[in-house]
């Protein structure tokens, strides 16, 4: 009878032990900074092909115990839109510890089961680069598959694109005292480098004239500023009645070294002595949608916009139902449009 009442005695210890154990084990969910440039499908933390893509990292305290981990990641397009259910697993147990995504399914821990959305799921990873919001879950088990914690993050993707030149405009002339070079802004850029070099007349390939030589401005690194006096980062002596080209380079950092995404070159023209010099007074902003539309619009209402002709007051903007929208509302748009200018279904210009 005494070793029954022992063994009962030790059996609710040992229960009261793993209760107290279960209720300070934790699990900590840390997201790797600078993931703005990386491939959808390393999401995918089931897949040995993703086992360089470090995403995330798990803390499971206390270390030593055996545990089960399930995990859910979700997407939303947009801040507009309702998370949906990329995917969801479960691990066999194992002694938890602290681990990387890499480490799932490429070391003890083992995946037991997983379930896709698998249409959802093909649609976003043929987009190659993320965008909208990720969530991530990830909830601790006990070895019974009992709820001991839980710890969940969003990543945000604003996913970078090259930057476009806003100044010089591309064929333009402009005297070489004081030339200023502008562009749009990339989402999550650490910096901009700028490039230029002198190119001779009838030159088709503008890419080799720009990497040849001695160049003008050698990958200057200007930090996160989208605008800058040109004559300022030069290495030496600007000449008239030349032909320049020049390159603005946005630099993502990111798993694997980032990415460099440069804008399209852009060939300008310095005036020889005497000429007057062609005067951009229009609106930045409009100076900007005049070089997003410079395909889709008359070269005429282009010039209008870039020279200073078409003022914001001049231009009425509405909204797809008809409702007008205020000139900064459309700079937020437009700054939109720079991003995703595929997302431009036609263009209507009605003169008033």
């Amino acid at each position: 009878m005494r070793k029954i009442f022992k063994l009962s005695v030790i059996a609710v210890l040992l229960v009261i032990s793993n209760y107290r154990l279960n209720a300070q084990a934790s699990i900590n969910l840390i997201i790797f900074p600078e993931l703005s440039s990386i491939d959808f499908a390393a999401f995918d933390f089931t897949s040995s092909r993703n086992i360089s893509q470090r995403l995330i990292q798990i803390v499971i305290s206390p270390p030593g115990i055996e545990v089960i981990v399930e995990g859910k990641v979700d997407w939303k397009k947009d801040e507009r839109s309702g998370f949906q259910e990329l995917f969801r697993f479960r691990t066999k147990k194992f002694l938890s510890r602290t681990f990387s995504n890499d480490e799932i399914n490429n070391s003890d821990i083992e995946i037991e089961n997983t379930s896709f959305n698998s249409n959802l799921t093909s649609d976003i990873i043929k987009k190659g680069k993320p965008s909208g919001v990720v969530g991530i879950e990830l909830r601790l088990l006990d070895p019974r598959g009992n709820f001991i914690s839980k710890d969940y993050e969003e990543i945000s993707f604003l996913n970078p694109t090259a930057p476009s030149i806003i100044l010089p405009v591309d064929g333009s002339s402009y005297d070489i005292g004081s030339i200023i070079l502008q562009w749009t802004a990339s989402v999550g850029v650490t910096s901009y480098k700028i490039k230029a070099n002198y190119v001779a007349d009838n030159t088709t390939n503008l890419e080799s004239a720009l990497n040849s030589g001695n160049p003008l401005i050698d990958d200057y690194d200007v930090g996160t500023v989208t605008s800058i006096r040109l004559n300022d980062i030069l290495k030496r002596e600007l000449l008239t009645d030349t032909n320049i080209v020049v390159v603005v380079k946005a630099i993502v950092q990111g798993p694997g070294g980032g990415d460099v995404l440069s804008s399209p070159l852009v060939m300008f023209k310095t005036n020889a002595t005497g000429v007057k010099t062609v005067t951009l007074s229009g609106n930045p902003d409009l100076v900007r949608l005049a070089n997003l539309l410079q395909n889709q619009i008359s070269n005429q209402i282009r010039d209008k916009l870039i020279n200073g002709e078409i003022q914001p007051e001049q231009i009425q903007l509405s909204d797809e139902n008809g409702n007008t929208i205020s000139f900064s509302e459309f700079v937020t748009i437009l700054n939109f449009l720079e991003q995703n200018n595929n997302s431009i279904i036609s263009i209507k210009f009605s003169p008033k």
